[in-house]
């Protein structure tokens, strides 16, 4: 397989690094940004690379030579004056395969390009995007997709503050036939995103998004790369939100015990979509004591669980994992006949077990995670796991009073609690 890295930009908002540096070699982690690209494309199988580079360009060939120290066959191609992201290809135009990856050199990326080809061959493709939500799809390349076939039927390129459409944003990595050269003149500075994929779109091109919640992340500010870097460097790479259900994600409604009594909170769905975009893991930990007083069976909250999930999922937002705990400590309650379920457990908040289950099975950084609750158990359990810790007014709004947990964050609703997380952090 092939790969076309495009490499030509000046990097202007990583100045002053890219005063005397082309932007896909400043470092992110311990390597280049470029590197990154190089070792991900030689472990997934794809060993004939081109790099079209132009500012500074000269770096970018002293750096990867012919390729061989990677493992992998690599030719240049540098422009004389700029073209573009798009204009570059026509330069390249003999040396394509029918089918070949374009990755932009500003790109990090953690995703199986395997997949995607396949996907791409499968619909007979002239480009493939992969696409992935976005909060601010206004300063963005949005694509509207038929959502049955998931052919792209409008491209629009950062269509500015009044935009109505869904939220599904290019990530600049394609996989393209070389029929889309016809698209491109020779010589004449051309960009996918402003002339190509619109063009192809009104001409009802196949044309198809690629929705993927993989890692993908353009490193082309100090912040974006301060944030890929610090992902490169946690050993687990797992961040995750960890949200009690009842009173943050769906009302309070006592203790449910039936599907129907599920309500999600307005702006929940929203917010679990942005931390899907941002990579983050979200877990849902929470006791449902129903059990052990016998209102309902584990099955019944199984169900009640997967009932929700369906919910989100219909909202195009993702759950990772759910977990529960059935027990209650009181063994003097009259209904208390199982001891299976009345007695003391780990699992029960303000324990941590739920949270040290789901650390081991999707090998989560707790002191770089979240809990979101609504009581103070939520908040104690987080604080003894060492995660940052949010309460919202939702729900009981901390007032229960059982516990003393006092915690990091305090927020009107889950959404509020993503928003101000994401806007201190610059995520």
């Amino acid at each position: 397989m092939q790969a076309v890295i495009l490499a030509g930009g000046k990097g202007v908002r990583l100045r002053p690094l890219t005063y005397d540096l082309p932007k896909p070699l400043v470092k992110v982690g311990d390597k280049p940004i470029l590197e990154h690209i190089l070792l991900l494309l030689k472990k997934q199988g794809v060993t004939n690379i081109i790099i079209c580079s132009g500012y500074l360009g000269q770096h970018i060939i002293d750096f990867c030579g012919d390729g061989s120290k990677f493992g992998l066959k690599i030719t240049h191609s540098i422009e004389k004056s700029p073209l573009g992201t798009a204009g570059p290809l026509k330069d390249i135009e003999d040396s394509l395969e029918e089918d070949f990856f374009v990755i932009y050199g500003d790109i990090y990326l953690d995703m199986d390009l395997n997949k995607l080809m396949a996907y791409h061959k499968s619909k007979k493709s002239k480009a493939t995007l992969v696409v992935h939500p976005s909060d601010h799809p206004h300063d963005s390349d949005v694509v509207v997709m038929d959502q049955g076939t998931q052919k792209i039927k409008d491209f629009l390129h950062k269509p500015g503050k009044e935009i109505k459409f869904q939220n599904l944003t290019s990530a600049a990595a394609y996989a393209l036939n070389k029929s889309i050269l016809s698209y491109i003149s020779s010589g004449e500075p051309t960009d996918f995103g402003k002339d190509i994929f619109p063009k192809m779109a009104a001409d009802e091109e196949p044309m198809f998004g690629y929705i993927t919640d993989e890692f993908i992340k353009d490193a082309g500010t100090h912040d974006r790369l301060a944030y890929v870097s610090d992902y490169i460097h946690s050993d687990n790479k797992n961040q995750a939100w960890f949200l009690d259900r009842d009173g943050v994600i769906n009302e309070e409604a006592g203790l449910i015990t039936e599907s129907s009594q599920l309500k999600l909170i307005p702006g929940s769905a929203e917010a679990i979509k942005k931390l899907n975009d941002r990579g983050f893991l979200v877990v849902i930990v929470t006791n449902q004591p129903q059990v052990a007083r016998n209102l309902c069976t584990e099955e019944d909250v199984e169900k009640i669980n997967a009932r929700l999930v369906k919910e989100f999922e219909k909202e195009g937002a993702r759950i990772d994992g759910v977990y529960y705990c059935p027990h209650h400590p009181e063994t003097n309650h009259p209904d208390a006949n199982d001891p299976k379920y009345r007695r003391p457990c780990e699992c029960r908040k303000p324990g941590i077990g739920m949270l040290k289950q789901a650390e081991k099975e999707f090998k989560i950084d707790l002191k770089r995670s979240y809990m979101v609750g609504d009581r103070t158990a939520d908040i104690k359990a987080g604080n003894s796991a060492g995660c940052t810790t949010i309460i919202v007014r939702t729900g009981f709004a901390g007032k229960d009073g059982k516990y003393e947990a006092v915690p990091d964050i305090e927020a009107e609703d889950l959404i509020e609690a993503v928003d101000k997380v994401l806007k201190r952090n610059k995520i």
